[in-house]
C-alpha cells in the first residue's frame, strides 16, 4: 500500500494467522506479533484476532495498529492478504512498545505498488551492456565456473568476500552459517571482510582477550543498576527500547521495587543516575534530563579521540580514593600492577587533554565507585558502541573501558555489566576463520583499491557507503568491474565455459569479477556481473540473539518476492554448483569439500550449524547450542532464551541472565586480565587532515534511519523526513559560512567529498560537525581516511576533517523536514 493517511485499517479476522516476529533492525530485538488474513475479509469490533473490544478507545500503548504497521501482501500462489505487525505486550524486552523503526516493519514488507517495489526478485547477469534476468542455474553455474578456475589456477585467496556477520536485517544464525561454511570451509579463502569494516575481525578483540565477552549482562540488570555509563553511543536513537523501557525505568524510579528485591540486605537503593561520554549533546542526553533532572545526568563532553585518557583518569582517581574492588581484583583478576603503572595519569593532565573539568571527572568517579550510604559498592551498567569501537585506537579504547569495569567489579554482579550497546542483532555461527592473526589481517577494501584479488563477492551489504575511503573504493571497483564488463560485451554467444574463460581472462588483466547478493539494487549491484536476490525477515525463518543474548525464532510470515531465496540456500546453490563442476572435471577430492549443502530449507542450515556443531565452530551459542530446536524456540515465543542455554527443563529452554557470576572469566587462568592502555597519538592520516582542514567530522546514526538506509531510504515517511544526510553545525560556524538550517553544504578533503543538509544547532561544539551515515546519496564515509588500528584493523570512522562550503538551497527538498533539536 502507498504510505498515505487513511481513515481506518481493516480489523484482523478472528482466524488470522498469528506468528512471532523479532524486529529486524536494532540489537534490542523487540518482539512483535504478525497477523495475516485474506484480503477482503476482516473481524468486527468485538470479534477479532486481537481479542479486544475495538468499539472502545484504546490506550496509548495498547494493541492498536498504526498505518506503518500494516501492508497488503501477495504470496507466490497469487493469494492476497492483509498483514499487520504490532509490538508484543508479553515480550519482556519492549512490553508492547515499538521504536520508530520497528513500527515500520509492516510497511517495509514487499508490495509491488509500494516504495519497496524495487526489491530484487530474480537472478541477473550482465549481458548486452546491462543486467538481465536469468535463471538460478545459469547464474550459479557461471559463479562456480569462474571460482573453480581461480581456485585451481591462482588459489582460493584470490576470491575476496564481504559478508554480513549479524542477526538482523535478514541475517541470522542460518545465513551466517551458510555463507561462512561456503567461504571458510568449502572455498577456503582467507580474503574476507565484515559488512561494515574492511577486514575479517572482531570489534572487541581486547575485551575478549581480557576474558570478558562483550554481551555479559541483561537489560533487566541495566534497569536495576545504580549508575549507567554510556560511552560513545546514543541509546535513545540507536537502541531505542533499551533506553525507553529499561534505562527510563531506572531513571524515573519505576524499578526501585526490583532493586530492593535483588540487592543485598540493607543495601541502599534509589533512582538511577546516568553518565554520558560523548563530544555531542545527543538526543539520549536531552531525554535523560527530561526524565531524571539535570542533577542525575552527567554529560562529559569529551574532545574527540581522548576517551582512553579519560578512562585512565577515572581509574586513577578511584584508586587514589581507595574505592577499588580490592577483594575482586585480588581473587579474580591479573596484571593489575602492569596496567596501573602505565595508565596512571593526573586529573589535571587528563582535564587538559579531554576538555573535561577536574570536578566533572571526580563527580563521574564518585557516581561509579564511591560507596553508597549503606557502605555497599555501586552497581554500574556500562555501555559502549561505535563512538568507541570506531575510535582512535580500537584495541585500547575498548580495553580501557573494561579496565574501569574490572576496577569497580562492574561485571558478574546483579545490576552490573560492561557491554557493547550494539548495532544489528547478533547471529554469528561459522566455521573457524583460518586467516592470519588480528595484527596481520588483510585490509580487503584497501587491497581492492590497490588492484588485488580477482573476485569481490558482496553479500548483504553495501561497502561503497560503509567502509574506509569509500569514494576511492567506488572508483576502483567501477574501473576494474568495467574491464570485465567490456570483455563480456565483446562476447555474443552463450557457451558458459567460454563466458567463464572471458571473465577469468579479464580479471587476470586487471579486472574484478563482482557478485552481489542483496534484497535491493544498490551501488554494489550497479558494479556487479551477477546479482542474486535474497529473502529477508518475515520471508524466512530466522534465529538471532539480542544485546542481552536473547535468542528467538522470528517466523516466516510471507513469501519472498519472485524467486528470491534465503542467503543460506543461495550459499548452498553456489556450493552445489562448484561440487558439480569438480565432479565433471573428475576431481573427487575437491568435490568433497563442497559436500554437506543438501539443504531444503533454512531449518536444515540451522540444524547443520548452530544446533549441529556446538563447540566445533565459532558460535555465539557455544557448546550448548545443540539443545536448541525450532520447536522449542517457537514455544518460547518472543521471550526466547538467553544464551548460553543451560538445559531443557519440562520442555522449556533455560538460559543465562548474567555472565561471570561465578567469578570465572574467559582466560586460561580463569582470571580477568587488566591491560595497559596508553593514550595513542593521532594517526598520521588523520593528523594530516586536521592540519589541512578546518572542521572535525564526526558521524553516527539517527533514529529513523537504519544501517545503509535500505528500507528507510525508500519509505515515504523517512525519505521525506531525511532526503539527504543531515549535518549538525554550530551556530558560530554557520554564521562564518553563511549557512542556515536547510542549506545544502559540501564537505571535502583529500579523500573525497560529499554533500549534506545543514542543521544549525549548539548540540555540537564550534569547529566540530556531526553527519549521519547510511545515506547513499550523501556518503559521510567518503571523507574517511584509510587508517585502521594496526592491532585489529578496525577503522577510525569517527576521525577525519574537512572543509565546508555552502552550495545553495532547495525548498522542495526540505519542505517535509524539521530543524528542531532532536529529542
Amino acid at each position: 500500500m502507498a504510505l498515505t493517511l487513511n481513515d481506518r485499517l481493516p480489523i484482523p479476522h478472528k482466524n488470522a494467522e498469528v506468528k512471532n516476529v523479532t524486529c529486524e533492525f536494532c540489537i534490542v530485538g523487540c518482539g512483535y506479533k504478525s497477523y495475516k488474513w485474506p484480503l477482503g475479509t476482516e473481524g468486527t469490533y468485538k470479534n477479532n484476532a486481537l481479542g479486544l473490544d475495538l468499539s472502545q478507545q484504546q490506550p496509548t500503548y495498547g494493541d492498536w495498529c498504526s498505518e506503518r504497521m500494516f501492508n497488503t501482501i501477495t504470496d507466490r500462489d497469487g493469494k492476497k492478504y492483509n498483514l499487520m505487525v504490532i509490538p508484543d505486550k508479553e515480550c519482556v524486552v519492549n512490553i508492547g512498545q515499538n521504536s520508530v523503526r520497528g513500527g515500520m516493519m509492516g510497511v517495509s514488507t514487499f508490495n509491488a505498488s509500494s516504495p519497496t517495489k524495487d526489491r530484487l526478485k530474480e537472478p541477473q547477469i550482465f549481458r548486452g551492456g546491462m543486467l538481465m534476468e536469468t535463471s538460478w542455474e545459469e547464474a550459479t553455474t557461471i559463479i562456480a565456473k569462474v571460482y573453480k578456475k581461480i581456485i585451481d589456477n591462482d588459489g582460493a585467496d584470490e576470491i575476496s568476500h564481504k559478508t554480513f556477520d549479524h542477526g538482523g536485517g535478514g541475517g541470522g544464525f542460518e545465513n551466517t552459517w551458510g555463507t561462512g561454511k561456503l567461504f571458510h570451509t568449502a572455498i577456503g579463502t582467507a580474503s574476507a571482510s565484515i559488512h561494515n569494516r574492511p577486514a575479517y575481525n572482531s570489534e572487541v578483540h581486547s575485551s575478549r582477550e581480557m576474558g570478558v565477552g562483550e554481551l555479559n549482562s541483561s537489560y533487566y540488570d541495566t534497569s536495576i543498576s545504580d549508575t549507567m555509563v554510556v560511552i560513545g553511543c546514543n541509546p535513545y536513537e540507536c537502541q531505542t527500547n533499551l533506553f525507553n523501557i529499561h534505562m527510563q525505568a531506572n531513571l524515573d524510579g519505576s524499578s526501585l521495587a526490583n532493586k530492593k528485591k535483588e540487592y543485598d540486605k540493607g543495601e541502599s537503593a534509589s533512582n538511577g543516575k546516568i553518565i554520558f561520554i560523548d563530544p555531542r549533546r545527543q538526543a539520549s542526553i536531552t531525554n535523560a534530563i527530561a526524565i531524571a533532572g539535570k542533577e542525575n545526568v552527567l554529560h562529559l563532553q569529551i574532545k574527540p579521540g581522548q576517551d582512553i585518557t579519560l578512562m585512565n583518569a577515572l581509574v586513577t582517581y578511584i584508586m587514589e580514593q581507595g574505592w577499588e574492588a580490592k577483594e575482586f581484583i585480588k581473587n579474580h583478576t591479573e596484571n593489575f600492577d602492569a596496567m596501573y603503572k602505565v595508565n596512571k595519569v593526573s586529573l589535571e593532565y587528563a582535564s587538559s587533554i579531554t576538555n573535561i573539568s577536574v570536578a566533572d571527572i571526580k563527580k563521574a568517579a564518585e557516581w561509579i565507585a564511591k560507596p553508597k550510604p549503606s557502605g555497599h559498592r555501586p552497581r554500574n551498567a556500562i555501555y559502549y558502541e561505535k563512538g568507541i569501537i570506531w575510535g582512535i585506537k580500537n584495541y585500547e579504547n575498548v580495553a580501557s573501558i573494561v579496565n574501569l569495569a574490572l576496577v569497580t567489579h562492574s561485571v558478574g554482579r546483579v545490576g552490573t555489566g560492561v557491554c557493547r550497546a550494539g548495532g544489528h542483532q547478533e547471529g554469528y555461527t561459522r566455521p573457524e576463520y583460518n586467516g592470519p592473526s588480528r595484527q596481520n589481517l588483510a585490509v580487503i577494501d584497501t587491497d581492492i583499491i590497490e588492484g588485488k584479488y580477482l573476485v569481490y563477492s558482496i553479500w548483504g551489504t553495501n561497502p561503497f557507503g560503509q567502509s574506509i575511503a569509500t569514494q576511492r573504493l567506488r572508483n576502483a571497483v567501477t574501473k576494474r568491474s568495467q574491464i570485465v564488463k567490456d570483455a563480456i560485451n565483446g562476447y555474443h554467444g552463450n557457451n558458459l565455459d567460454e563466458l567463464a574463460d572471458i571473465i577469468y581472462n579479464a580479471c587476470k588483466s586487471g579486472g574484478l569479477f563482482v557478485v552481489d547478493i542483496d534484497i535491493y539494487p544498490t551501488q554494489s549491484s550497479e558494479r556487479a556481473h551477477i546479482v542474486l536476490p535474497a529473502a529477508t525477515t518475515m520471508e524466512m525463518n530466522l534465529t538471532s540473539m539480542s544485546g542481552e543474548r536473547r535468542m528467538r525464532l522470528s517466523e516466516k510470515v510471507m513469501d519472498a518476492p519472485g524467486s528470491a531465496k534465503p542467503d543460506c540456500l543461495i550459499a548452498a546453490d553456489i556450493a552445489n554448483a562448484l561440487k558439480a563442476e569438480y565432479l565433471k572435471a573428475g576431481n573427487k577430492t575437491m568435490a568433497k569439500r563442497f559436500e554437506g549443502f543438501d539443504w531444503k530449507n533454512e531449518e536444515d542450515s540451522f540444524k547443520d550449524g548452530f544446533a549441529g556443531q556446538g563447540s566445533k565452530m565459532a558460535s555465539q551459542g557455544g557448546s550448548t547450542g545443540t539443545l536448541a530446536t525450532y520447536k522449542l524456540l517457537r514455544e518460547a515465543g518472543n521471550n526466547g532464551v538467553q544464551l548460553p542455554i543451560v538445559k531443557v527443563e519440562n520442555g522449556k529452554l533455560i538460559g543465562t541472565r548474567l555472565h561471570y557470576a561465578d567469578g570465572k572469566f574467559g582466560t586460561k587462568s580463569g582470571r580477568a586480565t587488566f591491560l595497559p592502555t596508553p593514550q595513542p597519538a593521532m594517526p598520521k592520516q588523520v593528523a594530516k587532515q586536521v592540519k589541512r582542514y578546518k572542521y572535525w567530522v564526526n558521524s553516527g546514526r539517527i533514529n529513523e534511519v537504519w544501517q545503509s538506509n535500505y528500507h528507510t531510504g525508500r519509505l515515504e515517511f523517512t525519505a521525506k523526513r531525511w532526503p539527504m544526510a543531515p549535518l549538525e553545525i554550530h551556530p558560530n560556524d554557520a554564521k562564518e559560512l553563511g549557512v542556515t538550517s536547510g542549506d545544502i553544504v559540501q564537505l571535502s578533503n583529500d579523500y573525497g567529498s560529499t554533500r549534506a543538509i545543514a542543521i544549525v544547532t549548539d548540540v555540537v561544539r564550534k569547529g566540530e560537525v556531526f553527519g549521519a551515515f547510511g545515506f547513499q546519496n550523501s556518503i559521510i564515509n567518503d571523507l574517511c581516511t584509510d587508517y585502521v588500528d594496526p592491532d585489529t584493523k578496525i577503522p577510525f570512522y569517527k576521525g577525519t576533517a574537512a572543509n565546508i562550503v555552502k552550495v545553495g538551497r532547495s525548498e522542495g527538498l526540505i519542505k517535509d523536514m524539521t530543524f528542531l533539536e532532536r529529542a
